[in-house]
């Protein structure tokens, strides 16, 4: 009985945790039917070109900031405040590509299960690729600030505007393409030709964006887990977010129910059970939902 009660409780979470992604993301193109754009800006992977948007991305604005060598205080003050207040909890609840990787991770009835030394090992790459992009964008911001920047810039190319933003996976799927789609529409052009013309950078960014899909259906959550940098800039900070999750000990009976239904592999049995602040923790209270026992619960502070 307990354990389908877990299920229905579940079932119950995903339903209200779609729910809220949905809107959000209906919520935050809202431009799209006249409402105005906001200075907010969220640690998210919000489309930095989609028209429409009303809410900035700070993780993109910052690259941006930097390639125009300017000091990303605004975006940075945005992933302090949110990640210190709630965690990666908009990683969870929020997040459009998240939102994509949710509904992908029904594309294979049984996931590919991750060793748990291996997912230590991989947790790690997408701390390296924010290092790369932060390397790429802070050189070029130091450079431009000291007036001999532009030779490095014209030599980075499409790198120049923002390293993971050009390639980021959500930016194909939610911007190029469907921008790709409305010309093809508008314009009528002869398909042969127009396939043709198209960079190598285009194809590059699909290969990319196809590659992180196929990886999210096979790995719930591989994206968030092992490679999304505004996922690591969010984890720095969410070490001390005032949200969290605590465990009453007197309920718990260490089944493990809630470290297997955890899309980011969070060890929660191997925490302090007063306050667990993982920082690859997003919050989606799959964990609450699965204890038989109602031991879990979310803390703030």
């Amino acid at each position: 009985m307990a354990g389908s009660g877990a299920s229905r409780r579940l079932v119950l979470l995903e339903v209200v945790r779609r729910g809220v992604q949905l809107g959000l993301f209906v919520l935050f193109s809202a431009g799209l039917w006249g409402l105005a754009a906001t200075p907010l800006l969220l640690p998210i992977l919000i489309p930095s070109s989609t028209p429409g948007r009303v809410v900035g991305n700070a993780f993109s604005v910052m690259e941006h900031m930097l390639s125009e060598g300017l000091a990303p205080l605004l975006p940075l003050a945005a992933f302090i405040i949110i990640c210190s207040l709630f965690g990666r909890a908009l990683c969870g609840w929020a997040c459009p590509f998240g939102l994509v990787q949710d509904i992908l991770r029904h594309a294979k009835r049984r996931p590919f299960e991750v060793a748990a030394h291996t997912h230590r090992s991989a947790v790690k790459l997408k701390y390296y690729v924010l290092g790369a992009c932060l390397l790429v964008s802070g050189t070029l911001a130091i450079s431009l600030a000291a007036g001999v920047g532009e030779d490095y810039k014209k030599a980075l190319g499409y790198f120049a505007l923002g390293p993971f933003t050009v390639l980021s996976p959500a930016e194909t799927l939610f911007s190029l393409l469907p921008g790709l789609l409305v010309e093809l529409v508008e314009q009528k052009p002869d398909p042969r030709a127009f396939m043709s013309n198209l960079p190598w950078f285009f194809w590059a960014r699909l290969l990319v964006m196809v590659s992180v899909l196929v990886l999210v259906a096979y790995v719930p959550r591989g994206w968030c887990r092992y490679l999304c940098p505004v996922g690591a800039l969010s984890a720095v900070f969410s070490r001390f977010s005032l949200l969290g999750l605590r465990i009453n000990t007197v309920r718990c009976d260490r089944c493990g129910a809630c470290v297997r239904t955890c899309p980011m592999m969070v060890r929660l049995l191997e925490q302090s059970p007063e306050k667990i602040s993982d920082p690859e923790c997003i919050y989606c209270l799959r964990c609450v939902a699965a204890c038989p026992h109602g031991a879990i619960r979310p803390r703030f502070p």
